[in-house]
């Protein structure tokens, strides 16, 4: 009889499974290889974030540009002198920027701006200033007929007529706010105005149209006039859509005159007589500097471009761009009276031309060799009796003052970096950029991606016409 067999066991071998030799391999390439995964998202999403940051300055700074390009191009706007219009260097005898008499031009340390909260902002030192005036942000009204606000000397209604001009050869029914929306725009921009938030006024002359300028123009072409012109103070909103008035004006006090006169750098000029108005709108006295805000920003990093409008002794200041590091201004100036702002042919001036190192035809990067200043290192920024030909001034406004203009476009330049830092940038302008005469430092600690915007702006007000 055949024995029964018993079956065999299986092997150990056969039946096993992974060693720890082997899975400790296996495991460590699984985490070298999510290393680098994770590697590669991680530089993805740095270089989206760092492509965000720098679209983020460049943004900034072409809507800081925006907004400045908007109240420049309009300095001037109801009749000002081109020396009151844009400033270079504070009034020394009007409140909200101190010390008083200091130069825009590479501001020192502690300069402020007084805000109308109570709130003094520190402007960065090294970068520039600019101040303009004009009736920018509300309509200019015109006028056609005596009244108004006649003399404008003193506290005086400014009221425009309910219906203006002839009837057989046309009138203004200022009566009607769906004829004059004007009216309702300035007084919603009014609105705020109080004897604690005064505003300003401008009443331009219609009788004394200036065309007196003395350097040569271009053939056939002339200046812009210079008319007399009164500014008051608003301590009230306008009626202008219920009762057609800007109501109480006051042309005298303190703090009118300083823009009557010809010079910010002179004395007070009172208010000269004017019986038949031409236009009449809400003078804005605007300041562009850059600042911080140390409630958020204690360490000073995150520098912004800010806009302060003049209200009474102090600005309303608010925030226009982020980031923006510096802020550079130059003055294109006509001071050989052939109608543009270019290169001089002075001798040492290197010439443009291609493979050169200073090619621009209208700009020169060599101290002296072109109308912009100051745009480049040891040029002196220019003084306000420079910006409009003075022999000599005239308060009668008769024709005999020269009132020339040479004051005809600004150049503004505005620095931006990226809201953080980058410690894997190297580029050239990772630890700071320096533009045209700036004495501004560079943000530390860190590397940031930085961007530039530069434009020249020319003066509607100033230019010559046709």
């Amino acid at each position: 009889m055949t024995p029964i067999s018993t079956p065999r066991r299986a092997s150990a071998s056969s039946s096993s499974g992974f060693t720890l030799v082997e899975m400790i391999v296996v495991t460590l390439l699984l985490l070298i290889a999510m290393v680098g995964l994770l590697a590669v998202f991680d530089a993805s999403a740095r270089i989206n974030k760092n492509e965000t940051d720098v679209a983020d300055a460049q943004g900034n700074v072409r809507y800081g540009i925006y907004q400045m390009t908007r109240a420049i191009r309009m300095a001037g706007a109801g009749g000002l002198y081109v020396t009151q219009a844009v400033l270079n260097h504070n009034d020394a005898s009007l409140p909200g920027i101190d010390p008083s008499g200091v130069s825009y031009d590479n501001v020192p340390a502690n300069v402020t701006v007084t805000g109308t909260d109570g709130r003094t902002w520190a402007v960065r030192p090294g970068t520039d200033m600019i101040e303009v005036r004009g009736v920018l942000f509300s309509p200019l009204l015109g006028f056609v007929e005596e009244g108004g606000c006649a003399p404008c000397t003193g506290t005086q209604q400014l009221n425009v007529r309910a219906v203006a001009g002839n009837a057989e050869v046309g009138e203004y029914l200022n009566n009607d706010p769906t004829i004059r929306p004007q009216f309702a725009t300035i007084d919603a921009y009014t609105a705020s105005a109080s004897s604690t938030n005064p505003m300003l006024v401008i009443v331009q002359d219609a009788k004394s149209e200036l065309h007196t300028c003395a350097d040569p123009n271009p053939t056939g072409l002339h200046r812009y006039p210079q008319p007399a012109y009164n500014v008051g103070v608003l301590n009230q909103p306008t009626s202008l859509v219920s009762s057609s008035t800007f109501n109480s004006v006051d042309f005298g006090g303190s703090l009118s005159p300083r823009f009557n006169t010809e010079l910010p750098s002179g004395s007070d000029q009172a208010a000269v007589p004017i019986t038949i108005l031409k236009r009449a709108g809400i003078l804005d006295d605007v300041v562009f500097f850059i600042t911080t805000d140390p409630s958020l920003d204690p360490n000073g990093i995150h520098p912004f471009l800010a806009q302060g409008i003049r209200r009474g002794n102090a600005f309303e200041v608010t925030r226009l761009a982020d980031d923006v590091e510096d802020m550079q201004v130059a003055y294109g100036i006509d001071a050989d009276g052939d109608g543009a702002v270019g290169r001089s042919a002075a001798s040492g001036c290197p010439s443009p031309g291609v493979g050169s190192n200073d090619p621009d035809p209208n700009y020169s990067t060599t101290a002296g060799c072109d109308e912009w200043n100051p745009n480049v290192d040891g040029e002196i920024a220019p003084v306000d009796a420079q910006f409009q030909q003075q022999n000599p001034f005239n308060p009668a406004h008769d024709g005999a003052a020269v009132h020339c203009p040479r004051l005809h476009a600004v150049m503004v330049s505005l620095l931006a970096k990226a809201k953080d830092s980058d410690p894997t940038y190297r580029g050239p302008a990772a630890q700071g950029y320096k533009i045209m005469n700036s004495t501004a430092a560079p943000i530390t600690p860190g590397l940031y991606r930085r961007r530039i915007q530069t434009l020249k702006i020319n003066l509607r007000n100033y230019a010559f016409q046709g």
